[in-house]
Parts: C-alpha cells; sequence; structure tokens
C-alpha cells in the first residue's frame, strides 16, 4: 500500500512538473523585453518601465538594446519628474556610450533634467521658484503618447511613435536665414530664353524675390520648351553620376541673378533614377499588400553605398554652379511598406536584433471599398522599424548637403515636409517616416511645409474653411518647432487639385488664395513659396498682402 502511495505520488510530481515547463513557456528574449518596457512607456507606466529596461539590463548583459535601456530609464525619470536619477541615467550613458546613437538625445535630456533642478532664489526678500521656460526639445526627443487601440491609417486617423531611432546627430547652430518670397517653378512657360527672361521680370515686379527651379526630369513630366533634350529624364545640369537631359542650370541663374533675384535649385533624390536600369540592387522594395509579396518599388535604395556615393556626387555637381540654394524634393521619405530591401533589412537588424518583416508590423491589414489597403494598427517593432528609417533619411539629407556644400560652402537648403508630418508625428513618421523633429536637428536653412489645401479638401472630404485652417495650424505649429518664421517656408497651393493623383492646371480663386494667406501670416511672418508657378495666375495682385507689418 505505501509502495503504491510512493508511486502515485511520483507520478503526480512528473505531471506537476511538465504542467509547470509548460505554463513557463519560452523565455522571452531582450527584443521582447524590450517592446514590453516600452509598450508600458507609453501607457504613462514610467516606473514599471524602469523596471522592464532594468531587468533587460541584468539578464541579457551583451545585448545591443542594453545602451537603449539605459537612454530610455532617463527618459522615464524625466517623465516622473525624477530629475537627479535621470541626470544620473544620462551622465551614465555620456560616459559608458561616448560615441553611441542616443548620445546628443542624453545630452539634452541631461541639459533638460539640470534645468529642472535650478535653485530657487531670493527676489525682495521673497524665496521664489525659477521655473524655466517649456523645453520642447522634449517633443522631439519623446513622442506624445496617443492611444493604442482601434487605428485605422487614413488621412483622419492617429497612431503611435516610439521613442527608439537610430543616431540624428547633434542639433547643429542655428543661422540667421532672409525671409523670402518664392515662385516654384516645375514649368517655364518660355520657347526660349528671351521669353524664359521676360518671365522673370514679371516675377520681379510681383514682388518675387527667389525662384525655385526645377533641375530634374521624369518621364511624363512637361519639358521646358527652351531646353534641348537629348534624353526623356535626367538632369539639366553637367554631371556624370545621371542622365543630363540639357546643362542649362548655368544660363537659367545668370538670368535670375541679373535681374535681382535669388535661385534654388529643386531637386530630387530617392527618384533619381536616371540610368540605372541595368542595376536593380539600386531599387528600393516595397511589400504589397494585395499579393502578400515583394516588389521592387519606384525609388531608390538609399540604403545601398553605392547609391548614396552616386546622390553625392549628384549634388557636388549641382553645387558648383553659381546658385544660392537647394530644395530637397518631397521623394526624401520612405512609406510604411518600404524599405525592405536586402542592405535596409541588414543595417536595421545591426541596430535592433531582428529583422523587418510585415508579419511582426501591420496588425490587420485590410482592403477598403476604394480599393486602397489599411492596416488596423502597427506593432510596437513597426514603430521601431518607422522611426528609425526618420533618422536614416534626414543622415542621408545630411550627407547630401555635405557633399554640395564642399563645392560652394555658402548654399542654403530646404526640404519639403508633408503637413499631415508637421501636424501630427505619428502620421509623419507611419505614413512618410518624416517629422519635423528629426528635420530640425539637420539644420536645414528652410523648413518648406507643403500647405497644400486644395489637395486636403479631396484628400480628407472637408470643406475650404477647414481646410485653411488646417494650413494655418500647420503654419503656427512649425513656427512654434522651429523658432524663427523665416525659416519656415509655407508652399501654397495656386492651382485646383482635381484628385489625389492628379492636378488640373485650372487656377484656384484669387480670393481663395488671399483668404489662405491672410490666415497663414496671423501666424508670424512666414517665408512664402507659390506652387506651381504659372504667368496666367495674377501674383503681382497679391504684392504687399504677405506681410503682417504695420
Amino acid at each position: 500500500m505505501r509502495r503504491l502511495a510512493i508511486g502515485v505520488f511520483l507520478i503526480a510530481s512528473i505531471f506537476l512538473s511538465i504542467s509547470l515547463v509548460r505554463g513557463q513557456g519560452k523565455p522571452a528574449g531582450s527584443g521582447e523585453v524590450y517592446d514590453s518596457a516600452m509598450d508600458l512607456y507609453y501607457k504613462g507606466r514610467y516606473q514599471e518601465a524602469v523596471d522592464g529596461f532594468s531587468k533587460l539590463v541584468q539578464s541579457f548583459p551583451t545585448s545591443r538594446l542594453i545602451s537603449y535601456s539605459h537612454y530610455m530609464m532617463g527618459q522615464c525619470f524625466l517623465k516622473m519628474e525624477s530629475y537627479e536619477e535621470a541626470i544620473e541615467k544620462f551622465e551614465y550613458y555620456l560616459k559608458v556610450y561616448p560615441g553611441g546613437e542616443r548620445a546628443k538625445e542624453s545630452e539634452q535630456g541631461l541639459r533638460v533634467a539640470r534645468e529642472r533642478l535650478r535653485p530657487k532664489r531670493e527676489i525682495g526678500g521673497t524665496v521664489v521658484e525659477v521655473k524655466p521656460a517649456p523645453v520642447e526639445i522634449i517633443k522631439a526627443m519623446v513622442p506624445e503618447e496617443t492611444k493604442k487601440e482601434g487605428v485605422k491609417v487614413s488621412f483622419k486617423e492617429e497612431t503611435k511613435v516610439s521613442a527608439e531611432r537610430p543616431a540624428v546627430g547633434g542639433v547643429p547652430e542655428i543661422q540667421k536665414v532672409k525671409r523670402r518670397v518664392c515662385a516654384q517653378v516645375s514649368y517655364l512657360d518660355g520657347k526660349n530664353l528671351v521669353e524664359v527672361e521676360k518671365r522673370i521680370k514679371e516675377l520681379k515686379d510681383a514682388g518675387v524675390d527667389t525662384l525655385i527651379f526645377r533641375v530634374f526630369q521624369n518621364k511624363g513630366d512637361r519639358m521646358y520648351k527652351f531646353a534641348k533634350a537629348r534624353h526623356e529624364e535626367g538632369v539639366f545640369f553637367k554631371t556624370e553620376h545621371a542622365l543630363v537631359v540639357d546643362d542649362i542650370l548655368g544660363q537659367i541663374a545668370e538670368i535670375v541673378h541679373r535681374h535681382g533675384l535669388e535661385l534654388f535649385a529643386w531637386m530630387t533624390t530617392r527618384h533619381a533614377t536616371y540610368g540605372v536600369e541595368k542595376h536593380p540592387e539600386y531599387r528600393s522594395w516595397s511589400y504589397n499588400f494585395e499579393t502578400k509579396k515583394m516588389e521592387i518599388g519606384r525609388g531608390l535604395n538609399l540604403f545601398h553605398p553605392d547609391v548614396l556615393k552616386r546622390l553625392e556626387g549628384l549634388l557636388r555637381d549641382l553645387g558648383r554652379y553659381p546658385i544660392d540654394g537647394i530644395l530637397f524634393q518631397d521623394d526624401l521619405i520612405l512609406r510604411h511598406n518600404e524599405d525592405f530591401s536586402v542592405e535596409a533589412n541588414k543595417a536595421f537588424l545591426k541596430d535592433f536584433g531582428y529583422s523587418p518583416h510585415p508579419d511582426i508590423f501591420y496588425i490587420d491589414p485590410y482592403k477598403s471599398e476604394s480599393g486602397r489597403y489599411f492596416v488596423k494598427s502597427y506593432s510596437d517593432r513597426f514603430w521601431n522599424w518607422a522611426n528609425w528609417k526618420n533618422g536614416w533619411l534626414m543622415n542621408v539629407a545630411k550627407q547630401l548637403m555635405n557633399a554640395a556644400k564642399e563645392s560652394n560652402p555658402k548654399l542654403q537648403f530646404a526640404i519639403n515636409l508633408y503637413f499631415e508630418a508637421v501636424l501630427n508625428d505619428t502620421n509623419g513618421v507611419a505614413w512618410f517616416s518624416q517629422t519635423l523633429p528629426e528635420a530640425l536637428e539637420k539644420g536645414f536653412d528652410y523648413y518648406a511645409i507643403m500647405a497644400y489645401h486644395r489637395q486636403a479638401m479631396k484628400g480628407r472630404g472637408i470643406e475650404l474653411k477647414e481646410s485653411i485652417d488646417l494650413m494655418a495650424e500647420a503654419a503656427r505649429k512649425a513656427v512654434k518647432s522651429v523658432g524663427d518664421p523665416s525659416r519656415v517656408l509655407m508652399k501654397i497651393w495656386i492651382l485646383d487639385w482635381k484628385s489625389n493623383e492628379a492636378v488640373g492646371y485650372d487656377l484656384a480663386p484669387q480670393k481663395e488664395i488671399e483668404e489662405i494667406l491672410g490666415k497663414v501670416l496671423e501666424q508670424g511672418e512666414v517665408s512664402l513659396a507659390f506652387v506651381p508657378y504659372l504667368h496666367q495666375f495674377p501674383l503681382h495682385r497679391l504684392k504687399g498682402k504677405w506681410t503682417v507689418s504695420k
């Protein structure tokens, strides 16, 4: 009987052990622990997030995520207003990882924490607390918390941004720039340079001081009639790094400067695929939600070293011309299903310890009635990837600026930003891998906000007044973030917008343009660009309306 009891006890013990082992499941890896801690951070449970990051540091001493965890603990302490602990964490990061990817952000966090600890001062016999001014850089380092559930990625919805992103460099010293009134030219109506000069004179008389001139030609674009086209795509300046349609930039610069205007070259980046048909590895890869397969994308693979060298060569050659600045085209973005190229995947794996894949990014993709695909939500790992791409793109922009400055150190630079990215960091990073805070860290001279109100009306299904108010809000947010209104270049679309894909050449009513101009200028004396310039639009009638000075 005793033996039977012992046997039953042993069998029960074995089953209990098996059950416990099964219940424990697979131990969490460093990536899962990190994601869990980040999730707690977003939910505002900062102390629990600190515990999670601490667990990662203790349990995975060789993980690449340890440095990120120390940085995030500093951010958590900032949120909890535990400034001494925040200082300790940021100082630790800077000591142990002096060249780390979060070094600059840690320096910024350190300054903020020390500012919050400024001692009280005695004024007129009364002790008062000296409160520092609001520090906007915190928003740049750690995006706002948003709701996690029920997210539909469309023009009206919000999603969530991760604070983790790759190295972005320090905040450059801000140089004073002039306020500009620009005409952006996608097509100059002139059969020869004599007629072109006539149009430039008209711009001068209308009060324009800067011409933004398209120096690239994509297939299907309207060709300048005064150009002697050798190719249907390419650039309008001499270079060995792309097809040259016609070398006309020097002549345009001479005419523009002779009439007292300045010239910005409007240049593409990711879509500068001119002459690379034999190199499929130079193209990006995107995920097709319909076929659930990867396919070659339209743009260049900005993670390929040869592509970067090619673009640097292009910008270096462009900088040799007598231009005053360069505007980066709006293609310096990556959408939520780009880029899954081999080089991009390897670079991300090196930084985060896991490979990008649609299965771990998109939650419940679905096809809408319009035929377009949306996702109901994104995973935390998607946000790591999207923010990382954002940082990578801005680092590429900095490389290209440096290349152009090798030829002309005095060049100024502007970058096109989608108004959605300015209004909402979460949408910007999800849809475009683009945010204003990330761009600010690269020290552009101008931040060109594409305030295309008619596009917003069509895309969002809203009325004119709401659309104009939206652009005014984008201007307000940009001025607040940038500081100097002159560095905010608000781009006003002067044509009717027929659809999301095609642009009609019907002019928008003058009164409508005046209204949006007035609303935007209420936010400060920002720089302006009228897009796209057509001589049929009575720009001269707006002369004097683009200032709020009394």
